[in-house]
């Protein structure tokens, strides 16, 4: 397993702040002096938002990565040719909202098609 030094920066550094930040904390006075229960609480919380935002910064990543497809057919057959980067929509996760970045697809008359990613 990689530690946290040695991870390449990039599109994860907000992530990596966040773990960054919670270290600092969990190993200050403030975390010392709070009971097992507390402490488990506050835990959980920004626990929960570094996991939102290494969600967030998984989301960019392939935001950044996603190629062009050269021929979108709708279910109708119709071709969309124009495209427009940085379409966004928000999703709502167990971790917390989260932004999708996506590559749209366009013809005029209809509706906004972004197809389905393969992995």
């Amino acid at each position: 397993m990689r530690s946290i030094e040695t991870f390449p920066a990039g599109p994860f550094d907000e992530s990596r702040a966040l773990v960054d930040e919670m270290l600092g904390w969990l190993g200050g006075d403030e975390a010392a002096a709070l009971s097992h229960s507390e402490l488990e609480n506050k835990v959980d919380v920004r626990g929960r938002e570094v996991l939102r935002q290494f969600f967030q910064d998984h989301l960019s990543l392939r935001a950044q990565r996603e190629q062009r497809i050269s021929a979108v057919l709708d279910a109708d057959g119709v071709a969309y040719r124009s495209v427009e980067a940085g379409h966004t929509r928000a999703l709502t996760t167990v971790f917390g909202a989260v932004s999708v970045e996506r590559l749209a697809y366009r013809h005029r008359g209809r509706r906004t098609c972004t197809p389905r990613m393969a992995h």
